[in-house]
């Protein structure tokens, strides 16, 4: 039977085990709390780490304009934002001279934002909108859902009725209707080659909204058109048919809608009740001293 043979370590070795093992956890851990919080940063300014979720907010409270910015070119928001925190940090040179109106500020627009935050999701959550109440609106609003006929337009426009003749009759021998319009149109679109772009049918004068119905996408309008402008050459490019939007197609928009409406009764609603509830003192000679404090200011 063998015999189990122990090895007895000094104290002082089992001590600096112990430290070593330590130490490599308290490592670990550092590296692990570094990286969670670094993980979603996307730059640093001066020490000042700016995370996705400060761009992310940012782009939410700010025009749409900037999400359709991130979407197409994140790097220039992320630049934006630096720009504005290199700022801030330097206006924080001055916080204790500011401080004053900036506690004024931050106190009213602390008031609106979580008025805000709780009109938009609390009070919102309490309003529903049923499926009946949909179709209903749907059925009574047609004609909001009918989406009318669009055609793409070309144009050329030239200054005399010599001039756009003698066009016309080299379009007809099969020259670009895009090339001349870039060359020689007189009017803005030659930037776009004379795309007009989609329009509503219904804007167009009657005149010529009755001469395009009749062509089919390619045709080039026979009649040369006269306005203020000039002498119109028109190309049809597309055309869609007008159509009745789908009670599935229109249910988002009606419901979207019915929420806001019902949001406003509620808000009003609530006001009402809290105005009675409430202890209301309004001081009438202070509120007509704020016409002369308005002035001076």
């Amino acid at each position: 039977m063998r015999r189990m043979i122990k090895i007895k370590l000094p104290k002082k070795y089992n001590r600096t085990l112990l430290i070593v093992g330590l130490i490599i956890i308290f490592a670990g851990l550092i590296y692990f709390l570094i990286y969670f919080k670094n993980r979603n940063v996307v730059a640093v300014v001066n020490g000042y780490p700016i995370t996705m979720k400060d761009i992310l907010v940012e782009v939410d409270s700010s025009p749409s304009v900037y999400k359709e910015t991130l979407e197409i070119d994140p790097k220039s928001v992320v630049e934006q934002y630096i720009n504005q925190i290199l700022l801030f940090q330097e206006a924080k040179r001055y916080e204790r001279r500011l401080k004053k109106d900036i506690d004024d500020l931050m106190k009213n627009y602390y008031i609106k934002i979580l008025t805000k935050e709780y009109v938009d999701k609390i009070l919102t959550e309490r309003i529903k909108v049923t499926d009946e109440e949909i179709a209903e609106y749907y059925n009574t609003h047609l004609d909001e859902f009918l989406i009318p006929e669009k055609v793409r337009l070309f144009e050329i426009v030239l200054p005399t009725q010599q001039a756009a003749e003698s066009v016309r009759r080299r379009l007809s021998l099969g020259e670009s209707f895009e090339m001349i319009a870039m060359n020689e149109s007189i009017s803005a679109s030659k930037e776009k080659a004379g795309d007009l772009g989609w329009i509503d049918v219904r804007k167009l004068e009657p005149e010529i909204a009755a001469l395009v119905s009749r062509m089919t996408p390619g045709d080039i309008l026979a009649n040369i058109i006269k306005t203020e402008a000039g002498y119109h050459i028109l190309k049809l490019a597309g055309k869609t048919e007008s159509r009745m939007l789908t009670l599935q197609e229109a249910s988002p928009q009606i419901k979207e809608m019915l929420v806001s409406f019902k949001k406003k009764g509620a808000v009003d609603s609530l006001m009402a009740e809290l105005k009675e509830k409430g202890k209301i003192k309004i001081y009438p000679q202070k509120v007509e001293k704020l016409k002369s404090t308005g002035k001076e200011k």
